[in-house]
């Protein structure tokens, strides 16, 4: 049991620098390509501008995939890959949080 938490903790690491990596990039590509979108998103940062208001709009417009109504390839492979990387990222930290609980309870 405290081998998965091992591996769990080990695998966001990656995952985590990936997302950051992929969020500038596709941040970048909306300022630049699709102004109003970006600031219906609330122009969102990592620092400036990241209320949760603004963190649920971005996630929300990840989940539903709305970035698809945009029609921009580039932005597609983009945002598919950060919205992925978010729920994979998203599990792995859930399933991080739970594992000490369960080794507690169970192990």
């Amino acid at each position: 049991m405290q081998y998965l938490w091992t591996v769990c903790i080990i695998c966001l690491f990656p995952i985590t620098v990936w997302y950051f990596i992929s969020f500038k990039k596709m941040s970048l590509l909306l300022e630049s390509k699709y102004p109003e979108k970006w600031e219906a998103l609330g122009k969102v940062g990592y620092i400036y501008n990241n209320s949760l208001s603004n963190s649920n709009k971005v996630i929300m417009f990840l989940l539903k995939e709305e970035y698809h109504q945009l029609n921009d390839g580039d932005l597609n492979k983009i945002a598919s890959s950060c919205r992925i990387l978010l729920i994979i990222g998203t599990t792995l930290a859930v399933f991080a949080f739970m594992m000490p609980i369960l080794i507690g309870k169970f192990g």
